[in-house]
């Protein structure tokens, strides 16, 4: 069975963090490691292309930032931004349309 394309995968990772109002939201690196894991992928390149599926997301209104923090080095790169995502109401309407959830 093929596994889900990235995006979609994304959009479910961040919709199971979106539920639970205490800590409504994903940081894009976690986000990261599970795609990573599932697709068994390793590496900047890899890390790089979830980072860019994000933006893609981002600037379609699928998804939004709840918060963002600079990296310390332990993610994607001393000082780049990191940014906490989860799903908007629009993003959860594509999801249903496209079978999803």
């Amino acid at each position: 069975m093929p596994k889900m394309h990235i995006k979609g995968l994304i959009l479910q990772i961040i919709s199971d963090n979106t539920m639970e109002e205490s800590e409504k939201g994903i940081w894009d690196y976690e986000i990261a490691k599970q795609v990573l894991k599932e697709y068994e992928l390793d590496g900047a390149y890899a890390m790089g292309s979830v980072r860019l599926a994000l933006t893609d997301l981002y600037s379609g209104a699928l998804i939004e930032t709840k918060e963002e923090k600079l990296d310390n080095g332990e993610h994607f790169g001393k000082g780049k931004v990191l940014f906490k995502y989860s799903l908007t109401s629009f993003g959860e309407e594509r999801m249903i349309d496209a079978g999803i959830i």
